[in-house]
């Protein structure tokens, strides 16, 4: 079977309640790649991440699970803008999608998980929290033994899955300016990002914490994988042979390198198999955004709750059955009202925000644009 040409995703990155989004898996992709970094995370968290190596399988599990997402992203984003009448009305869409649950989740976890778990008294841990130092780490609470949470786990991070997020609304940023200055569709252009994302990659390749700035590369691939979708063919043979060579490259010091060759590709190819049963997947809710947002805190209070004596499938298991609820609420409660007003007009969304109109050569400059 080959898949030619796979048409434009549903606008807003397959999250639309039209039928569109189910001529894809792409919900399917999301939550499978986003429970395989619960897993990864929960070994991690149980050991610390003291002593795990670059290679380790499940720290690759959950580093394959986060370029699923971001090549996703880049793929899905672009569609969006693409589609989209104007750089507002992107914006209130990117923000619609991101904000309201992300700042639910930090709400839930600084004031309903935290105030249960830490060990200070209330006057203590609220005092530690608003304090510079602490406003200074919302929302991920690197240390949080500074405000009494998680001091006898093996790692003291109240939330290390959030830092992608401020990193993917960057990207965003990077397709809608890009967009603007009529760049986006130039090679050049980001290829020229990506290979200064190579640059830095290289010179930080010792930290493991500056590292992590090659994963925007599959977002940026992602992106060029939509744009040019037209002139790309996929086909199960290349499928095939991409897998393999990622599968040998796990032998080699060569894996993250075929990772950004072969992932990209891999993913784009699986989301448009036209298998009804992964098709209609996400007709329940997209609930992988709520698994990732959620599932790291839920996880440290079943380790301090067990003082970390569930084996690793027990923590797995208990963490998904805790957080997935969680995540269920959060799409119904706040993610799709949020997505309910993604509709408004240019000029409604103007008024709402108190923002003036544009003079009308610069809006027709931007209709030209388009």
């Amino acid at each position: 079977m080959n898949i030619q040409h796979p048409g434009t995703a549903p606008e807003g990155g397959g999250r639309s309640r039209g039928a569109g989004r189910f001529s894809n898996n792409f919900d399917f992709l999301r939550f499978a790649a986003a429970v395989a970094i619960v897993v990864t995370h929960a070994y991690a968290l149980r050991l610390g991440y003291v002593g795990i190596g670059l290679y380790d399988p499940f720290v690759l599990m959950g580093q394959a699970g986060l370029a699923v997402l971001l090549v996703t992203s880049g793929y899905l984003i672009t569609a969006s803008w693409e589609s989209t009448a104007s750089p507002l009305r992107f914006a209130w869409k990117r923000f619609l999608r991101v904000v309201p649950a992300f700042v639910l989740a930090i709400f839930v976890t600084l004031f309903v998980i935290g105030p249960l778990m830490t060990i200070l008294p209330p006057v203590e841990y609220f005092g530690a929290l608003f304090s510079p130092a602490g406003l200074a780490t919302i929302p991920f609470f690197e240390n949080g033994s500074a405000i009494g949470l998680f001091q006898e786990n093996p790692w003291t991070y109240v939330n290390g899955s959030l830092w992608t997020i401020p990193v993917e609304v960057a990207m965003y940023g990077v397709v809608a300016l890009l967009g603007i200055a009529g760049l986006l569709r130039r090679w050049g252009a980001i290829l020229a990002l990506a290979g200064i994302n190579v640059l830095l990659w290289v010179a930080w390749f010792d930290d493991p914490r500056m590292a992590k700035i090659r994963f925007t590369l599959y977002f940026f691939i992602g992106a060029i994988l939509y744009l040019h979708r037209e002139r790309i063919t996929y086909r199960p043979v290349v499928a095939g042979a991409l897998l393999l060579l990622l599968g040998l490259s796990a032998l080699t010091p060569y894996l993250t390198v075929a990772g950004l060759v072969c992932i990209p590709y891999l993913v784009i190819y699986a989301a448009h198999l036209p298998v009804p049963l992964l098709n209609n997947f996400g007709r329940p809710g997209d609930f992988s955004y709520g698994i990732y947002i959620y599932h790291y805190p839920v996880q440290q209070v079943l380790i301090q709750a067990t003082e970390n004596t569930l084996l690793l499938p027990a923590l797995c298991g208990l963490s998904f059955l805790v957080t997935f609820p969680l995540a269920f609420l959060s799409w119904h409660v706040i993610e799709r009202r949020a997505l309910a007003a993604k509709n408004l007009n240019t000029a409604d969304l103007r008024r709402a925000l108190g923002l003036p109109s544009l003079p009308g050569p610069l809006t027709g400059w931007w209709a030209a644009r388009k």
